[in-house]
């Protein structure tokens, strides 16, 4: 009886155990990640084992996010098609143009950022205008070779494109003569490069961001994960993401010990041995032996650490210029972005921010608004007063704007004295009126320059989404006639395209 109740007791445990089991493997998501040869961000070894920089990432994310990751292997042109087809979820690192951003959701915050490359076989090759009447090979479809491409249709440079599968072709290309220069990425010609008889060229171009890519609408929650995980990571320096690229992308070096001395500590050691075993019988021959060990030791004791200094001197030197290329990234990547006289973003953010508030409308079904403002007088108070002027009441303007705003509302200088306002998650008309209000109000009281008051009001027009339109250069246009029907009816107020279009409506009917 005692047996059978074992047994009994077994089995449950045994159905216990699978049930857990079972429910822990089919909780997790499974996303299918396309990846292709591109050492050191994304590749797969000799043993089929798939690693690099996005994948590591990714990876870490995956485990944080309780996600289960499979990898699809496949060239860069098959991951395409099988994205378009619903094959795969997703490409562990797709760099970023306006084209693939109408067919394709990339994450918010970029992966990497790197640029193109050109590798010659003829040292001669020094600059763009080198390139007539040669051929040069590139991967199909990929976005260095497609950049590189329109750049030299601009400068009318005939040449001879040739279209491979792989980065590795591309080299191996140039190196057996089929082609005079091959364009790659930066990160995967330093990785290739030193396996083949080619030469980097000083042509470089096409700086791009990298991101995780999912075909349009397909990503799911788990895009704005990524998202997250990745802002997370990369606000801290000392966070994995960091030691990832520096492992990858060569901000720590190993130390390689010289094979001379790993023979001289080999021989050194026999010598040892060898002194060691006939001291019964030598024990004067031993102490001199010892005594010429002894200062041969110093010698090479001496040797190592002069060269151990010596490493760790270029080590902190490539430590330094690494660290300022970064600052000098950092700066370019500000600068485009934004205006160097308000601080504030410029026309190109707000595109890229504009269309990802609207997605974002989209899938919480909310409203947004877009506030087109241009100050009015202020061509009479820069001329009146000159361009110091007028850069201050720009500034100060700014900051009026500013205080009238929420910290989740988007603040742009288009241009000139034109200003944009995105302000999103908002119920009614009514909130984004409050704060039309606000900035008029804020307006009345004149600028101070140099004792004497410069006396500047503003006018504004409304656009809301989904009401005026879906797409931003819609929404945009919408806000601009608006605007303008404030200034027409006597400034310093605000219209809302709605009740322009009715005015208008009404006038048709009379």
């Amino acid at each position: 009886m005692d047996s059978l109740n074992n047994i009994r007791c077994k089995l449950l445990s045994l159905c216990l155990t699978a049930m857990l089991f079972s429910a822990s493997a089919f909780g997790a998501e499974t996303i299918r990640v396309g990846v292709y040869q591109n050492n050191p961000s994304v590749f797969y070894d000799d043993n089929g084992k798939v690693r690099g920089f996005y994948i590591e990432i990714l990876e870490h994310i995956a485990k944080a996010e309780g996600w289960q990751l499979q990898y699809v292997k496949d060239t860069w042109p098959g991951l395409i098609k099988q994205l378009n087809t619903g094959s795969i979820d997703m490409i562990a690192g797709m760099a970023y143009n306006e084209e693939r951003d109408k067919i394709y959701d990339f994450t918010s915050e970029p992966l990497f950022i790197n640029w193109g490359q050109v590798y010659v076989r003829d040292k001669d090759i020094q600059s763009i205008l080198d390139l007539r009447q040669r051929r040069v090979v590139g991967l199909k479809e990929d976005i260095y070779t497609l950049s590189f491409k329109s750049l030299l249709e601009r400068f009318d440079l005939p040449v001879t494109f040739i279209e491979v599968d792989s980065y590795a072709q591309i080299l191996r290309q140039v190196e057996n003569g089929f082609a005079d220069a091959g364009i790659t990425s930066r990160s995967n010609g330093n990785t290739l490069a030193a396996n083949h008889k080619v030469y980097r060229s000083p042509i470089v171009c096409c700086s791009k961001e990298v991101h995780y890519a999912v075909k349009e609408g397909m990503g799911g929650d788990y895009l704005e994960a990524l998202n997250r995980q990745l802002r997370t990571l990369k606000d801290d320096n000392n966070s994995y993401y960091f030691k990832a690229l520096d492992r990858w992308y060569g901000d720590q070096r190993e130390l390689e010990i010289p094979e001379w001395l790993i023979w001289t500590l080999g021989g050194t050691l026999s010598v040892l041995a060898m002194l060691f075993g006939g001291v019964l019988v030598l024990r004067q021959q031993v102490s001199e032996r010892t005594s010429k060990l002894q200062e041969a030791h110093d010698q090479l004791e001496s040797r190592v650490a002069k060269r151990t200094a010596e490493l760790y001197e270029k080590n902190q030197q490539l430590l330094n210029e690494i660290n300022e290329h970064r600052k000098t990234q950092k700066k370019l990547q500000h600068m485009v972005r934004h205006d160097p006289l308000t601080g504030l973003p410029n026309r190109r953010w707000f595109s890229e921010h504009l269309q990802e508030d609207i997605k974002r409308a989209k899938r919480n079904q909310q409203q947004l608004a877009v506030m087109f403002l241009d100050l009015d007088g202020f061509k009479q108070t820069n001329d009146s007063f000159g361009h110091d002027c007028g850069d201050l009441v720009l500034i100060r303007a700014a900051e009026r704007i500013r205080e009238c705003l929420r910290e989740t509302d988007k603040l742009v200088r288009l241009g000139g004295d034109e200003f944009i306002v995105i302000v999103p998650e908002i119920r009614c008309r009514r909130a984004v009126e409050v704060v039309a209000e606000k900035i008029i109000e804020r307006f009345r009281d004149p600028f101070i320059y140099g004792g004497c008051d410069c006396p500047v009001g503003i006018s504004m027009g409304i656009s809301l989404f989904p009401d005026h339109g879906e797409e931003p250069e819609v929404l945009l246009n919408h806000a601009d006639n608006a605007m303008y029907s404030s200034k027409k009816t006597g400034r310093n107020r605000f219209t809302v395209y709605g009740d322009l279009v009715e005015v208008c409506e009404e006038t048709l009917v009379e």
